[in-house]
């Protein structure tokens, strides 16, 4: 139990932050995407994987005014060991469109791989761009003092791109999994063109764990969580799934992000509820009977905080994994999501 003590810590801590916005795109299945939030989990799992999560959020949702519909995400991501150095290379690409914004993160991201305790250690780090475009002729408005200020009407899109930089450590056993990582460290800026505009890309830490259960032999139960905060608001994500016979799984999870508002704003805590469903396959094996193509779908609803947004969401992952591309065969490390390549 030493072992999560420090986590724990941290976790209670991220819970304690008040609240104000955040800026990283969130997905659902976060047990099976590991390389976007933390650069530590990069080639861990001892075989290249490439995994791609699309996310429609709040699908149908339609503002009341002005352009820009329901919050759309992707990621597609790719990790390998380089067994000879005990590294891990790889990257991802982030898509995720808010409103009138689109924002591309590309990151390229290596880790060293340290064997402790019967397991792999992960010390990682990942950087490359983040990239910001207004659509054209959108209009922007800040709040001041309840006083709204037309700040920019760009005739073309407008857009900047800034370099970014994150870093994490990842502990993977064959019953357990925990990390940590800080994300947006350089807190890059953004102005648009404008001298009235400041949006500065601010630190995210990211806190997960899991634990690999098997109370039969072809059943496999695995809890699991995730704190996401930019130090202002938080947004935790708890539950499990169940894995049936290495072939199907599903499972639970709730999601809730806390907001404290200013006590010049009123200083009332904001909360938003989600439940979410998780269902998912094993399709192909490869020729060392190992779980080559998987698919996996996630149902949000939100049960609160649902004035400003759609009730639903939808989530569909797809992950392919090539075995012992850089090296000898090696017994694999067993993950508690769900990748049993034994």
């Amino acid at each position: 139990m030493r072992k999560f003590r420090l986590i724990f810590l941290l976790i209670f801590a991220a819970l304690h932050f008040g609240a104000f916005a955040q800026q990283d795109a969130q997905f659902s299945q976060y047990m099976f995407n590991g390389m976007y939030f933390n650069p530590g989990y990069t080639g861990i799992e001892q075989v290249l994987r490439t995994t791609l999560i699309v996310r429609d959020q709040w699908t149908g949702y339609q503002p009341t005014s002005g352009k820009g519909g329901a919050p759309r995400s992707m990621v597609l991501s790719i990790g390998t060991p380089v067994k000879d150095y005990k590294i891990g290379i790889g990257g991802f690409l982030l898509v995720d469109e808010i409103g009138p914004m689109r924002n591309i993160n590309a990151n390229l991201a290596a880790s060293k791989h340290i064997e402790l305790n019967n397991g792999l250690l992960g010390l990682g780090i990942n950087g490359g761009i983040y990239s910001q475009k207004l659509q054209q002729s959108y209009e922007v408005y800040q709040e001041d003092d309840d006083v709204y200020r037309y700040l920019i009407n760009p005739n073309n899109q407008v857009s900047q791109v800034r370099p970014d930089l994150n870093a994490g450590v990842w502990y993977e056993h064959q019953k357990y999994y925990a990390g940590v990582s800080f994300y947006h460290i350089p807190r890059s800026n953004f102005s648009y063109g404008s001298s009235n505009i400041s949006s500065e890309l601010v630190n995210h830490m990211y806190i997960t764990g899991g634990y690999r259960i098997q109370p039969a032999f072809n059943i496999v139960v695995v809890p699991s969580f995730i704190v996401q905060t930019d130090l202002h608001q938080v947004t935790y994500l708890f539950g499990g799934l169940v894995e049936y016979n290495k072939k199907i799984w599903a499972g639970l999870n709730a999601r809730q992000s806390v907001a404290r508002r200013e006590q010049s704003r009123g200083g009332r805590t904001l909360s938003n509820d989600d439940i979410i469903l998780y269902l998912g396959v094993n399709l192909l094996k490869n020729k060392q009977n190992q779980d080559a193509l998987r698919l996996g779908y996630a149902f949000d609803l939100v049960t609160n905080g649902a004035i400003a947004k759609a009730r639903t969401s939808h989530e569909i992952m797809l992950s392919y994994m090539i075995p012992n591309v850089w090296g000898p065969a090696k017994p694999p490390v067993r993950t508690p999501r769900y990748r049993h390549e034994n």
